[in-house]
C-alpha cells in the first residue's frame, strides 16, 4: 500500500518517471539492470541497517541510493565514492564532503 502511495506522489511531481516498484532487494536488481535508473529509492517503516546497501553499492557504485526511513520520518541519501590507495586520495574525499551546519 505504501509503495502505490509513494509512486503516485512522485508521479504527480512531474519530474520523476518511476520505473518500477520492486518489493525485495533481490527484485530490484533486474529492473536496475534493464532501466538503469538515476536513482534507486528505498522507503522502510523499520530502520534498515547500513549494510543493507552494500550489495547496490557494490553492484552500481554510481547510482545513489535515496533512503527513507519512515519510522523516524528521515531522509538519507547514500552514495559511493571510489577513494585511491594515496593518502591525498583519502583526504580530498574527506574535503569534498558536505559541510555540517
Amino acid at each position: 500500500m505504501f509503495a502505490d502511495s509513494l509512486t503516485q506522489l512522485l508521479t504527480s511531481a512531474g519530474t520523476v518517471e518511476i520505473v518500477g516498484a520492486p518489493l525485495t532487494a533481490q527484485a530490484a536488481f533486474p529492473l536496475i539492470a534493464a532501466d538503469q535508473p538515476d536513482a534507486l529509492i528505498v522507503a522502510s517503516a523499520k530502520a534498515l541497517p547500513p549494510a543493507t546497501f552494500g550489495q547496490f553499492l557494490a553492484a552500481y557504485p554510481d547510482l545513489p541510493i535515496i533512503y527513507a526511513d519512515l519510522s523516524a520520518d528521515d531522509v538519507q541519501v547514500i552514495t559511493s565514492q571510489r577513494v585511491g590507495t594515496r593518502s591525498s586520495d583519502l583526504l580530498a574525499a574527506i574535503a569534498a564532503l558536505p559541510k555540517r551546519s
